[in-house]
């Protein structure tokens, strides 16, 4: 069909990414000025962009009105409401990127939990 891999989780993946990088900046931010920085102004230009490109698509005939029903802009909204099912997304999604996946994330966790060494020069303690 038309929906499958990660078009079941949201139309706009790449989006996705990026508004979770803003997040995770917001979650380390110290001040209200960071945090609208890092967690407000992404969220709402990358919605902004997801429904100006959902726009762009439908208007091109990228975008047709049974992928548009079948899929959701916002991460698993269409799976939480019934339009996908997980067993589907869990039929298509391949264990060793998995895998891979969750050893890249411990290991950026680990490696912004231990500051390098470098990052301390020059300021006073």
């Amino acid at each position: 069909g038309e929906v499958y891999g990660i078009t079941r989780v949201s139309r706009r993946p790449e989006l996705v990414g990026l508004l979770a990088y803003g997040v995770g900046g917001a979650l380390v931010a110290r001040t209200a000025t960071q945090v609208a920085m890092w967690g407000v102004g992404p969220f709402v230009s990358f919605t902004l962009l997801g429904l100006h490109s959902d726009r762009v698509h439908r208007k091109g005939g990228e975008l047709s009105p049974t992928k548009e029903a079948q899929t959701s802009l916002f991460p698993f909204l269409a799976l939480m409401d019934g339009r996908q099912t997980w067993a589907q997304l869990s039929e298509e999604l391949v264990p060793a990127n998995m895998v891979a996946a969750t050893g890249l994330a411990g290991l950026f966790t680990v490696l912004g939990a231990v500051r390098p060494f470098w990052t301390t020069f020059g300021r006073k303690p």
